[in-house]
């Protein structure tokens, strides 16, 4: 990887599987969509807020795009993890979803529901994600 063309950006597949799951906090409502390379692997995110034209759907739709590229140019999901699980601001409390009863932010569950579903358990443990 030469610094005189920049990081090497990895393209997704043009048609790609992924996953979406139904985000529900504290009145909080929305959808985190993945899509994923060939092998299976995270390579972008999209976050829908149910509030439309909202100044905090913009910067969900910003700070998802952002990460995306991150990904793409091969910034290691464990980074994301690391950095936004436990980061405290509202809205936090109870989660609709079984594998995360609660959250202490929508970064917190966003990153917490990615590790669960792409990382492995070898990961999960060293992220103190499982017991």
């Amino acid at each position: 990887m030469s610094k005189a063309n920049g990081p090497l950006h990895e393209k997704l597949p043009r048609l790609r599987k992924g996953k979406t799951h139904s985000i529900s906090i504290d009145g909080f409502e929305g959808h985190l969509i993945t899509g994923e390379y060939e092998d299976g692997s995270l390579g972008q995110i999209f976050l829908y807020v149910a509030k439309q034209g909202s100044t905090l759907r913009g910067v969900f739709d910003c700070w998802a795009t952002a990460v995306s590229l991150g990904l793409q140019h091969g910034v290691p999901l464990e980074s994301y993890v690391e950095k936004y699980v436990g980061q405290h601001f509202e809205p936090f409390g109870m989660s609709t979803d079984e594998d995360i009863k609660t959250v202490s932010s929508v970064s917190d569950y966003i990153f917490k529901r990615l590790a669960i579903d792409y990382l492995d358990d070898v990961a999960l443990a060293r992220l103190k994600l499982i017991p």
